[in-house]
């Protein structure tokens, strides 16, 4: 079995090489910047492309993929909201390319395409079904929202076989970006008092990687040809419930301070409806209060 991960250096990315090349596969990786042998070797790649994710480049690669992994694209909605014209490159552009080289090469492949509940925009404080349909709430998330319509768009033009995850917050030990990575950042080098954006009332679904990687292995199994489905563990937990448990961890004494300011272009509520998710026999196994002093003892370990 051969896999091609786009994206294979980002944090997802890695980590599914590192996945799949345990489960026996044969690993190919495209994306930016180079990577040594012994970098791969790490991350459980056999083999690097530095390259744009293109139809010339994927193809050039000269194999036939079993899986194709897209993980290449922007990941930050405040990228998006500075850059509109360049993030709609990265996201919309990249998947369409590798749409169409397996609709022209590699039509046999399963695409597994990570997406996000930002295609769904502003919702209540209650679990997001899959079906419901919302307004985007930044450039991110109508960029993805159209990468999805082109995978739903070449699966059932092409018969093409793609599953569509929606992560919601994932997170782990070497993810230097988002709300772990920025509060652990903050807290560690204060001494008095923290601000963060927001009201701290704002919440979120954290799904650690380890489930993530699971949940992708079950989709793998599945006959349907176009699957949308959502990967969260359908528990909500506030900004400020959150930013305790570091604090807590790392400085017990510190002042927590929200500035009550609209962080532009995040929801207010991001929690997974999971009811689809348990029909695939998938239940997220890792326990945030556990997990989280994990990854600020790996955070603190980087500043010894």
């Amino acid at each position: 079995m051969k896999i091609l991960i786009t994206g294979a250096k980002g944090f997802l990315g890695s980590h599914a090489a590192r996945h799949f090349k345990g489960l026996g596969y044969e690993t190919y990786g495209i994306g930016h910047g180079d990577l040594l042998v012994d970098e791969c070797k790490e991350i459980g790649l056999d083999y690097w492309y530095k390259s744009d994710v293109s139809v010339k480049a994927i193809q050039g690669i000269n194999e036939k993929f079993d899986v194709i992994v897209h993980c290449g694209g922007s990941g930050s909605v405040g990228f998006s909201v500075e850059h509109p014209y360049e993030d709609f490159k990265k996201t919309v552009d990249g998947t369409l390319e590798v749409l169409e080289y397996m609709r022209l090469y590699n039509p046999e492949a399963h695409l597994l395409y990570p997406s996000s509940p930002a295609v769904q925009g502003e919702c209540e404080d209650k679990p997001i079904k899959e079906d419901y349909i919302g307004k985007p709430a930044s450039p991110y998330g109508y960029h993805k929202k159209i990468a999805e319509d082109l995978c739903q768009s070449y699966s059932e033009k092409f018969d093409l076989k793609i599953s569509i995850i929606r992560l919601f917050s994932v997170y782990g030990n070497g993810l230097k970006k988002q709300l772990f990575w920025d509060a652990c950042k903050k807290i560690v080098k204060t001494e008095d008092e923290v601000v963060f954006f927001g009201t701290g009332e704002e919440t979120r679904d954290f799904i650690h990687i380890s489930d993530v990687l699971s949940l992708f292995s079950i989709l793998l199994e599945q006959k349907e040809r176009l699957i949308v489905i959502n990967g969260g563990s359908g528990k909500k937990y506030t900004i400020n419930n959150v930013v305790k448990m570091i604090k807590d961890l790392i400085n017990p004494k510190l002042k927590i301070r929200f500035n009550n300011r609209i962080n532009r272009g995040n929801p207010i509520y991001y929690w997974a409806n999971t009811q689809k998710l348990e029909n695939y026999g998938f239940k997220a196994k890792k326990k945030l209060e556990e997990e989280i002093k994990s990854y600020v003892d790996w955070v603190k370990g980087l500043y010894d």
